[in-house]
């Protein structure tokens, strides 16, 4: 086993300390945007919408009137959303159906004096609105990773790449949004910032052949660990074959369904955004010297170009093991 990955409880920490730990993608996304949510000014209209939602979902004499307003309104016959504390889009989703609903909510709320309380703020709806605009891009993050047959570990630096780009700061902003963005971008930063992370996380980046370069910015670095990895094994190629065969093993890599996988639609998409942008890594792009089988090993892989977000890297490493064969050894082990 190469690694583990776990949340960043601290009794994670120490019962696998012996292991290589890769903080999970989604609970660091999730404490993330908690420090957004736990702003004074929106974690205070967050509990004000809590206690009408609980209103609504606790009292059946509301519940039906929100179904005849609704049918009065012609607005979609949908329910309240009430969050709960372990996943933060359940937040989003809380605020999203409300602003959805909020001309039948309110409707409701003024014809009941005894409900007033209950109606929410102008002020509070503006403060929900930008809870939405900010947490709306990073929606279809939450669970981007949370797969057990697909290779994973590459993608976290191009999705990073893509929630930071969310989180830029646009023109409109208000001074709420910039500071919900920069608390995100903060956090993230910080849970990634650790160099021996970063350096398996551009590992695994440069041996997905579909991104190699494009999100790597420690290239040359990890170029030179593999070299000396190979030369600290000894570079039998027999042995390497061997061990290739059975890491990249056809039950492994046996490929899913048809249909359209959710995380690869979101690589695709960062791909093309990528391309788009035309960034060039933060490393030098100083050749290698070739005299090296892994040198030239290393110019041919970098040569060869990026296949689709939607195919299987593990499939792709497969094929091009008699090409590529210690390359092919060390993608077995980091993706």
């Amino acid at each position: 086993m190469s690694g583990i990955t776990t949340d960043s409880a601290s009794n994670n920490k120490k019962a696998f300390e012996d292991y290589t730990c890769i903080p999970c993608f989604g609970h660091n996304l999730h404490l993330a945007v908690n420090k957004a949510l736990d702003i004074n000014r929106v974690s205070a209209v967050l509990s004000r919408l809590r206690k009408t939602i609980s209103a609504f979902t606790r009292s059946p004499k509301l519940s039906r009137q929100l179904t005849k307003k609704q049918k009065d309104l012609s607005s979609p016959d949908y329910k309240l959303i009430h969050d709960e504390p372990t996943r933060w889009n359940s937040s989003y989703d809380m605020v999203e159906r409300f602003l959805e609903q909020q001309q039948v909510v309110c409707a409701i709320l003024a014809e009941d004096r005894k409900k007033w309380h209950l109606m929410p703020k102008d002020s509070d709806i503006t403060v929900l609105e930008t809870v939405k605009a900010v947490l709306e891009p990073l929606s279809p993050f939450t669970d981007a990773l949370s797969r057990e047959k697909h290779t994973t570990l590459s993608s976290v630096l191009p999705l990073l790449w893509k929630i930071f780009e969310c989180l830029s700061h646009e023109q409109s902003d208000s001074a709420l949004a910039k500071e919900m963005k920069e608390k995100i971008h903060e956090y993230l930063q910080h849970r990634y910032d650790d160099l021996q992370l970063r350096f398996l996380l551009n590992t695994a980046t440069y041996l997905d052949p579909r991104f190699k370069n494009s999100f790597v910015s420690l290239k040359d670095d990890v170029k030179q660990s593999l070299l000396d990895e190979v030369k600290k094994m000894g570079n039998e190629k027999e042995g390497i074959a061997s061990r290739v065969s059975g890491g990249l093993s056809s039950k492994e890599v046996r490929p899913s369904k048809k249909s359209k996988n959710h995380l690869k639609f979101l690589l695709s998409t960062i791909q093309g955004e990528k391309k788009e942008k035309g960034e060039p890594a933060s490393s030098s792009q100083a050749p290698l010297s070739a005299s090296d089988e892994i040198n030239g090993e290393f110019l041919v892989y970098d040569q060869m170009p990026e296949v689709s977000a939607e195919d299987d890297p593990l499939i792709w490493w497969k094929t091009n093991i008699g090409t590529l064969p210690q390359l092919s050894e060390f993608a077995s082990k980091y993706l």
